[in-house]
């Protein structure tokens, strides 16, 4: 213990030091432990037939303990957090627990998405909730470590045979399985456990080791310092203390005044905080030396600089008549402690919150209100929102407001990344596991004035009580009347994204999936996608020397363009290939849109899951996708027939009688298309009968082979083919001696960032033609991820710009989508209903629609992930990776997705690049330099197709160039400037009319 005579000047340096700028000290103890209640420390074990951990007594218990009483101690601790887990329940206006243990749940397997939370029920009650909203049936709170259990002692799996289902509405179940469920993720919500270290292998949010790394104050501080952030001054005082990982910022603080070292490994319990007067050094100096001899080895006292808060701006209220009586009492002095849960998103962004629109934002930075002159704890307090917070301050300005929320959220998302930063620097050992990460932190915070300006000055970091009042804040708000709930934004909903993509992807590390076809340049993300997964890929394509072959696991070159052949045959001759090879697959299927029917009848032959030849037969053929959807009278209500949504057209093919037949059905304006193909290719608007028939003929469709056979050309088979087009069949390559060849065609998604690289050239047959009606109104793409029963999992609508008539072409896009949510519900219903009347699922499609006065029209199914920038814009957007989702798809697992992504406020706008009306500019002012340093700089959104720069017959955009903002109005403006720079706005490509419409 020091002694007093080193005490002495200690405080006679701090008082000269604190009486510059401050009137108080808080005595302050390790953050973690302010009101925490811990008891047990876990410990390694290896029984086989049992937990993986044992307990053994904390430093607070008796060493003489013996296993019965622990068992005891452990089935108490077990009662205890189930009844208070029914009394947050009861108190949330949720039923209590149903208890399910004696009807063991089955029916899972070792790849379902299993969330497990380890912790206090108050503590984890905000995120298992939102799981319930998100996740149902997928998120489990586990009471304790007696319900995990492992396949065997040296197994790296983690399995729970045991634990609290938390399922549809916030119902909750005690359940058994059979056999065990393994996790799939583990969330660590603090506690003295210690857990088996680096040998287990399923993904980890938190752990001991990084607990106790955060309960170390002085270390959070000094390392929140060196990134020059804003904190109180500080003194530590004891008699010895070890900064261990984050000593080596000690030289770099700025605001930390003296630093006695000493190490406490544990959090553990402390007094409460207090209040003194710096001028009273006396009195402090008795305080913290009889705080000393109370202390154990490598505990300390920090004494911090007390941070006025900024003052509320009181509104006088009009003083009583005479007659009436008044009482002078002068307000207390009040302050705010803010609350402000950071979670870890995709590409380890730290996210401050669910970041939706800047009303909802402020709902999610939790305040707490009390007296100056004493603490203000988090338990004592009823959390309310930053936004009403501040209206009672007086802060009624929206400018005011967003400056002050956007402070908070660059301090609180820094603070995250200065942690995360630093995990990435340690060892497993160091963290507790090799897939250990801190996914979510809580950071304390008050609001001080300084120099007139509203800033945050961080108190600490405390995670599992920030969640708690963020969670008591979300059931204060979801029971605003008697027996109604409302919708709340959970402050967890961006950890349950993180946490359903780091399960899913731990569950697909090592499959083998087969995919067919290469395509081109703008699908060399997916390859590289697949190795950051962990994902085996057995790519077969018919190019030898395709830049993908260095990029998967295996390259099977197979011709599948040699039109000797048919699907079925090639099929059967890849299935030859894969059993040669011995190849262990766990699914097929093909990203590229002139392989999807091959990749579907493959799934068949071998027995994988993906959705039926004929269904995707039906899609690929434009006529016969609407003609099906005509022909599906079956009624089911309360849900629209199919047929609802279809839109007239003619085929134009052998035997159909041609655009004479067309002409007694439809009514012009016609849409000329081809039957098959993508990226609307060689789609022209016809007005009347003589350009159609002069486009027809340009085309080079032979007359005579349209008249009529006799045959009913609108008729569909047992196959769902037109029994008059059922033996055409398009075929690709050099070999077929085709007399009409145009570019190949297919729809193709970007990569951000690629490497300029020409796409490889191919020839394909002019595939047949088909006229359909002209439908007015706003296009729109719908992104559909269906599982295995048809069951709707997710859905990404995005709106298109007009085309350049008498071309289709696409020329701008905006995601999410500036639709209502009633007309976005039409789109989303329109598309999953026209996929399952195809008995298209399971699977990831694009289906292209327009909503017109009267609803939507189909004008398409892409049976394949969305193309261009999509998958880019859904991935930054909503944090779905739609290349993973499909992928685990073909595997047979149904992935858990998020309801909402974490930055889901804000939107992307973006023009296309076509070398038609961009030649001089992509050679010049947007050159692929420029505009890869534009997009790494993060100005621009920077996807590469499949087009060519330079002028060339009716083909694809070059690329696509995009914007961001927190409104499809703000995205514009700023895409509008950076392309007016780059020389993309022409008179030929007005983008002012291409755009109109994101306002």
């Amino acid at each position: 213990m020091l002694s007093h005579f080193i005490l002495h000047p200690l405080f006679w340096w701090l008082n000269r030091v604190l009486q510059l700028s401050l009137d108080q000290l808080i005595l302050d103890h390790p953050m973690y432990s302010k009101d925490g209640e811990l008891k047990e420390i876990w410990v390694p074990g290896v029984a086989p037939d049992g937990p993986p951990w044992e307990m053994r007594p904390s430093t607070e218990t008796s060493q003489g303990k013996n296993n019965g009483d622990n068992e005891m101690q452990q089935q108490e601790n077990v009662i205890d957090s189930y009844e208070d887990l029914q009394r947050v329940l009861i108190n949330a206006g949720l039923p209590e627990t149903e208890d399910r243990s004696k009807q063991p749940r089955t029916g899972h397997t070792m790849d379902t998405t299993t969330i497990c939370v380890l912790g206090t029920p108050s503590f984890a009650m905000s995120i298992l909730l939102e799981g319930s909203r998100q996740c149902p049936g997928k998120i489990l709170l586990c009471l304790s470590t007696s319900w995990f259990c492992s396949a065997s002692p040296s197994s790296a799996s983690l399995f729970i045979k045991q634990a609290v289902t938390f399922d549809f509405g916030g119902r909750t179940y005690l359940d058994t399985f059979s056999p065990p469920r393994r996790i799939t993720y583990l969330s660590w919500l603090g506690g003295l456990q210690i857990l088996m270290g680096e040998q287990l292998e399923c993904p980890m949010g938190g752990s001991p080791q990084l607990s106790n790394l955060l309960a170390n104050t002085l270390g959070v501080r000094i390392l929140l310092d060196s990134k020059e952030l804003p904190l109180s001054p500080a003194l530590l005082l004891s008699n010895s203390y070890q900064l261990g990982s984050w000593g080596k910022y000690a030289p770099k603080a700025k605001t930390t005044k003296v630093v006695l070292k000493t190490f406490w490994p544990y959090p553990g319990r402390s007094p409460n905080t207090s209040f003194y007067s710096s001028q009273d050094t006396l009195q402090v100096s008795d305080v913290v030396v009889g705080l000393f001899s109370d202390l154990s080895q490598g505990q300390a006292v920090l004494l911090e600089g007390f941070v006025m808060t900024v003052p509320p701006r009181r509104i006088k209220p009009s003083p009583p008549p005479a007659c009436i009586s008044r009482c002078s009492v002068r307000p207390p002095e009040l302050t705010i402690r803010l609350c402000a849960v950071v979670c870890r998103s995709r590409g380890d962004q730290p996210i401050l919150s669910k970041f939706i629109r800047f009303v909802v934002t402020l709902l999610q930075v939790v305040c707490m209100v009390g007296r100056a002159e004493k603490p203000l704890c988090h338990r004592f307090t009823l959390p309310q929102s930053l936004d009403t917070t501040l209206e009672l301050w007086g802060v009624l300005d929206d400018a005011q407001k967003r400056n002050i929320w956007e402070q908070i959220k660059e301090v609180s998302e820094n603070t995250m990344k200065a942690i995360m930063e630093e995990e990435i620097k340690m060892s497993p050992k160091e963290k507790g596991g090799n897939k250990v990460q801190t996914d979510v932190i809580g950071v304390d915070m008050l609001l001080s004035c300084v120099d007139y300006m509203i800033s945050p000055v961080i108190l600490g970091v405390t995670t599992d009580l920030c969640l708690e009042s963020c969670g008591i804040h979300e059931c204060v708000l979801g029971s605003l009347e008697t027996g109604k709930s409302t919708t709340v934004e959970s402050a967890s909903g961006p950890l349950i994204e993180t946490m359903l993509r780091r399960s899913m992807t731990y569950v697909m590390e090592g499959k083998e999936v087969l995919v067919i076809g290469a395509g081109g340049i703008s699908k060399k993300f997916i390859w590289h996608a697949a190795q950051n997964y962990g994902i085996k890929i057995y790519l077969v394509e018919s190019n030898p020397g395709h830049f993908a072959s260095s990029l998967v696991t295996s390259f099977i070159h197979y011709d599948y363009e040699d039109c000797s052949c048919d699907d079925e045959e090639h099929a059967q001759n890849i299935v030859s290939i894969v059993r040669e090879k011995g190849l262990h697959l766990s699914g097929c299927m093909a990203f590229w849109d002139e392989c999807t029917i091959l990749a579907a009848i493959l799934c068949h032959k071998l027995g994988l899951p993906g959705p039926p030849p004929n269904a995707v037969r039906l899609a690929k053929r434009k006529t016969q996708t609407q003609l099906c959807l005509f022909n599906m009278t079956a009624p089911s209500p309360p849900f629209p027939y199919a047929g609802a949504f279809a839109v007239p057209c003619f085929p134009l093919g052998p035997g159909t009688g041609g655009v004479e037949a067309a002409e007694s059905i439809l009514s012009y304006p016609l849409v000329l298309k081809p039957e098959s193909g993508a990226g609307a290719v060689g789609v022209r608007l016809v007005q009347d009968a003589e350009e159609c028939r002069r486009l027809v003929k340009k085309i080079g469709v032979d007359p005579e082979e349209c008249k009529s056979n006799g045959k009913t050309p609108l008729a569909i088979d047992a196959g769902g083919i037109s029994r008059n087009e059922k033996d055409y069949k398009p075929k690709i390559g050099a070999n077929c001696n085709c007399q009409s060849v145009v570019p190949e065609v297919g729809l193709s998604n970007g990569v951000s960032g690629a490497s300029i690289v020409e796409p490889v050239k191919k020839t394909v047959q002019t595939p047949p033609l088909l006229l359909a009606e002209y439908i007015t109104g706003s296009e729109h793409d719908v992104d559909l991820v269906l599982g295995f029963n048809g069951r709707l999992l997710a859905a990404y609508v995005s709106d298109n710009g007009p085309t350049l008539l008498p071309g289709f072409t696409e020329t701008a896009a905006a995601l999410p989508s500036r639709l209502s949510r009633e007309r976005r519900c039409q789109l989303v219903q329109a598309a999953s209903r026209s996929c399952r009347a195809l008995g298209l699922y399971p699977g990831v499609f694009n289906v292209e629609l327009k909503m017109t006065d009267s609803g939507p029209r189909l004008l398409e199914i892409n049976p394949r992930m969305g193309g261009f920038y999509l998958r880019d814009w859904i991935r930054h957007i909503y944090g779905t990776d739609l290349v993973l989702v499909a992928l685990a798809l073909s595997c047979g697992l149904e992935p858990g997705l998020p309801e909402k992504g974490a930055q889901e406020h804000a939107v992307l706008v973006g023009v296309m690049c076509n070398g038609d009306f961009h030649e001089e500019a992509l050679g010049s002012t947007a050159n692929p330099q420029k505009l890869s340093e534009l997009h790494n700089a993060g100005y621009i959104r920077f996807n590469r197709l499949e087009g060519s720069p330079v002028q060339l017959l009716d083909q694809e955009p070059y690329g696509n160039v995009a914007c961001q903002g927190e409104s499809q109005k703000e995205a514009r403006e700023r895409l509008l400037g950076v392309c007016y720079v780059l020389g993309l706005d022409s008179q030929r490509y007005p983008l002012q009319y291409l755009t109109g419409e994101f306002h």
